[in-house]
This record gives structure tokens, C-alpha cells and sequence, in this order.
């Protein structure tokens, strides 16, 4: 087998729209399922054909003997001590011929899905050499004696020489006749009605070519092709309802908030975490763990109905699972997995324990927004500059405190410097979810990329599971892919939007007049 590798140039890192990826997943389909099945690969052994041919012969012969017996059972014409028996003993007997049948001659014609130069079956006396290439390599074998004795080595060499010799020539007589009487299928492929679609030569190199002049034909390519839609009619009914709901209503264009929820470079503030020299990325080049604190801080909020308090809930988890895969994907180097761990450690203290840090949520001796944030930003404070512990058990805490600090930090010196205004819990919460929005859509932005980068994959026993795997990954995010595209996309450099710290530098950037 051979495949066209320019079918495997990437298109990561390019804005596509969805139009693009559906033809991009359905062309890798096409390579992953010509290249799977191992009947296309037994089609095209003439041995294939004539076994199927052998196998229907059979059983004409036997549907003619089968018809005289019964014939002779009806006339009382015969004479056996089986007597009635006989009759369990043909049923049985068709039965077993029957299927011995299906399969070959199933096999057989599946060369009629195929578009091959004709020219080729008539080569019916040319024998290739895979056919006989092992009994030369056995031929050609040393026999090491045991005893020595040259006459005996004499004649055991030339015995073993005779004897392949004999077999050489029984397998290229049986493989000859094997491509005579495959050209009794030829019949079928001559009389069947010419095709009219032709074979498009955009997913001709995505083709998997076979190396006796046989390829796929177009009946079993358009087939391919409809076959990749009811994986993305899969993904589809397993759309992320409050994720897309959040985006709608919550995010801006042009996803401001990914630029405002940490002004703390701005006013000069330090990262605590930085005094412990743990690492030289900073926490707000991670993306969910802005999107968890933020949301933490949110579902704290006490004065909230449970229904909004659960709405974003349920946003953030379903938001969650293609932001971590965005970083799995295209953001794990050593630096940011520490705080990705950080922030998945934290969402699970979150969602089954409802605390932060070991603290209860929404359980204040405060019920105004400003003090609740500040009681945040006290207990991170406290907690970085206690002990200034680095221990490896205590790592990802400092992370989320750091966080938490930064963040809190940034809030109370965008909305409460004026003591006469301040916010109330609901517009804390609006507040909080726009930027929440914000982060998760301009993460999810890449998602293109990482559908593009699953299609992608020289291994022949994977393709088909990636590449599954990306049919309903783009079924599920359709309707994101549409909205985010429609958001107003900063002008990013493609291999910089993976990396939240180049989307804050981008908007630093553009305020600099």
C-alpha cells in the first residue's frame, strides 16, 4: 500500500470555518476507512476472486445433487438405512454450504467497489514475487547435519532443492489458475452501468492507492463520506446547551474580559508567588484557572437564586472540559501543567466539597459584595505570606491562593475605589460571568486547531479512533465555533492563541497609544 503523504499537510493554526473542517474531517475519514479494512486488501488478491467462484460452482453442484436426491426421496426411489434421517442429514448438508458460500463470494465481488485497469487481469501468467518469495528464502536455507558426511549432505541438498522446485512450480500453477478463473467476475465489472460521479481531486490524495493499479471506486468514497456524518450528528446531540447559553449572553466581542480580570501588572502589584521563585510563568497564563477562581468567587456570592448559581455551575463544567483539552493539546509545557493540575485539583475541591482551600463557600459573617471579595483576597494573602511553604504537597495551593489574590486584588481596585457606588451581588455575578465568558470563548477559539491536529496521525492503527474522535468533538462544538468566529477574533498570530499571556500582551499592546 501506498499513501499520497501531501494529503497530510495541516492546516493548524489557521481561523476555519466550520464549512473547512467538516470537509477536512470527512477527507481524513475517507484515508482512515480505505485504509483500515482488510477486505479492501483481500480484494484485490486474485486468490480472493477465485475462491469465491470455487465456493458458488460448489454450490450449484450441490443445489442440482440436492434437487435429484429429493427427487428420488419423492419417488421412494432410493434405498438407504438412514431412511428418514436423510432428509436432517441434506438440510444440514445446505446449510453448511450455504454459508461456506456467503463470505467467499461476498469477498469475490467486492472487487466490483473497486476502479481497476483491466489490463492487469489478463496478465494471467505472471506471477508476482511475494507469491513464492518465501519458498525461495526456504529454499536457499542451510540444513546443518549432525553428523558429517559429504555424500548424505550431497543428496539431502539436492532432495531439498527437488522437493521446492516441485512446490515452486505447484504454487505459480495454482496462483495462474487462481487468475483465470478470477476473470469470470470481470463479467459483472464490464456489464455494470459506468458511474457518474467522478472522483473529486481534492480527496484524491486522501485516498488510500493500492499497489496492483486498484483504488477505492467512487460508489464506496461517496459511501465513506456519508458514513463520517452520523458520527458528527453524534457530537451534535451532545451539545453543550449551557456553555453555548453562557457565550451568547455573557460574552463581549472582541473578549475583553480575558484582558480585565488581572490588572494587578498594571498597579504595580508583585505576585506573592513569585517571591518563592516556584516558577517564572505567572498563574494568568493558565486558562482555567482564572475561569475556577472566578467562578469560585461567583458561587460564594449568598444573595444569588440557586437557579443562576447553578446555571453557571453547569456552564463552567461543561466549559472546562474543552478548555483543559485546548491545553492538554497545544499548552502543557512543564510550567503551565503545574497549574492546570492546580486548577483541576481546585475544581474538584469545589464540586464535591463546595470549600476553597479548606474554606466553606457561601457561608460568611458578610453579605456585601466588597467584603465578601476582600475576605477572599485576606484568606490568599494569609495563606501565601504565612509560612511561605514550597513543600511539593502545598504547591498547587499556593498556585490557587496566588491566583486568588491577584484576582481579588484586581476587583476591588476596578469597582470599589469609590465607596459611594458600590456593587451589588448581582452585578458582582454579571460582572464575574462576563469575564468567566470571555476567558472560556477566546480558549475555545482553538478549537479548530485541536480538530484539525486529532485528524492528524501517521499511525494507521489510530487514525481511525482520532479521527472518530475529532467527527464528534466537531459536532459538539459547531454552534461555539459559529459564535466565537462571529465575536470579533483579535488580530493574534495563529501559534500565539493557544497562550492566554500572548492574548493579555495582544490587548497591553493595543492600549499602548
Amino acid at each position: 500500500m501506498s499513501n499520497n503523504y501531501t494529503a497530510a499537510k495541516h492546516i493548524q493554526g489557521e481561523l476555519v470555518t466550520v464549512e473547512k473542517l467538516h470537509k477536512h474531517v470527512r477527507n481524513y475519514w475517507i484515508m482512515a476507512e480505505s485504509g483500515s479494512g482488510l477486505h479492501f486488501i483481500t480484494a484485490c488478491f486474485h486468490t480472493t476472486s477465485a475462491s469465491g467462484v470455487i465456493c458458488l460452482l460448489v454450490a450449484i453442484l450441490h443445489t442440482y445433487t440436492m434437487f435429484g436426491t429429493i427427487k428420488a426421496m419423492l419417488a421412494k426411489d432410493y434405498d438407504s438405512d438412514y431412511r428418514w434421517s436423510v432428509i436432517v442429514i441434506l438440510i444440514v448438508q445446505s446449510i453448511g454450504v450455504v454459508i461456506g458460500t456467503i463470505v467467499p463470494l461476498f469477498r469475490c465481488f467486492t472487487t466490483l467497489r473497486f476502479k481497476v485497469f483491466f489490463s492487469i487481469h489478463f496478465k494471467v501468467f505472471k506471477v508476482e514475487s511475494y507469491w513464492t518469495q518465501k519458498l525461495y528464502e526456504w529454499k536457499r536455507t542451510i540444513i546443518r547435519l549432525p553428523f558429517r558426511s559429504c555424500k548424505l549432505e550431497v543428496v539431502i541438498e539436492t532432495f531439498k532443492r527437488l522437493f521446492f522446485n516441485i512446490w515452486i512450480q505447484l504454487q505459480k500453477g495454482v496462483v495462474v489458475l487462481c487468475k483465470i478463473i478470477a476473470l469470470i467476475p470481470l463479467v459483472f465489472v464490464t456489464c455494470r452501468k459506468k458511474e457518474n460521479m467522478e472522483l473529486n481531486e481534492y480527496i484524491r490524495p486522501y485516498v488510500l492507492y493500492l499497489d496492483n493499479e486498484m483504488w477505492v471506486g467512487e460508489k464506496t468514497l461517496e459511501g465513506f463520506s456519508k458514513s463520517v456524518k452520523p458520527l458528527i450528528q453524534i457530537g451534535a446531540k451532545r451539545q453543550p446547551c449551557n456553555l453555548i447559553r453562557l457565550i451568547q449572553l455573557e460574552s463581549t466581542i472582541g473578549f475583553h474580559g480575558v484582558a480585565n480580570f488581572d490588572h494587578t501588572g498594571h498597579h504595580h502589584i508583585p505576585s506573592i508567588l513569585s517571591s518563592v521563585q516556584y516558577t517564572d510563568v505567572p498563574s494568568s497564563d493558565c486558562w482555567s484557572l482564572p475561569v475556577v477562581t472566578l467562578t469560585m468567587i461567583a458561587l460564594s456570592l449568598p444573595e444569588l437564586e440557586n437557579q443562576a448559581v447553578d446555571c453557571l455551575f453547569e456552564s463552567v463544567r461543561e466549559g472546562l472540559r474543552y478548555v483543559q483539552l485546548v491545553e492538554e493539546s497545544l499548552n502543557c509545557t512543564y510550567d503551565r501543567v503545574s497549574f492546570q493540575k492546580a486548577a483541576r485539583t481546585l475544581w474538584d475541591e469545589i464540586k464535591f466539597e463546595e470549600r476553597w482551600l479548606g474554606n466553606k463557600l457561601r457561608d460568611f459573617q458578610v453579605h456585601i459584595a466588597r467584603q465578601i471579595v476582600e475576605w477572599f483576597r485576606d484568606k490568599a494573602t494569609h495563606y501565601l505570606s504565612g509560612d511561605g511553604n514550597t513543600e511539593i504537597d502545598s504547591i498547587g495551593e499556593s498556585i490557587c491562593a496566588d491566583s486568588m489574590h491577584r484576582i481579588t486584588e484586581t476587583i476591588l481596585r476596578t469597582f470599589y475605589t469609590n465607596n459611594d457606588a458600590p456593587k451589588s451581588q448581582e452585578e458582582l455575578f454579571e460582572t464575574l460571568s462576563s469575564m468567566i465568558a470571555d476567558i472560556i470563548g477566546a480558549c475555545l477559539t482553538n478549537l479548530p486547531q485541536i480538530i484539525t491536529m486529532k485528524c492528524h496521525t501517521y499511525s494507521r492503527e489510530e487514525r481511525q479512533a482520532r479521527v472518530k474522535d475529532a467527527a464528534k468533538l466537531l459536532g459538539e462544538t459547531t454552534q461555539i465555533i459559529e459564535m466565537l468566529q462571529d465575536h470579533d477574533i483579535p488580530n493574534i498570530y495563529p501559534s500565539d492563541m493557544p497562550f492566554l499571556g500572548k492574548w493579555r500582551a495582544y490587548f497591553r499592546e493595543s492600549l499602548i497609544p
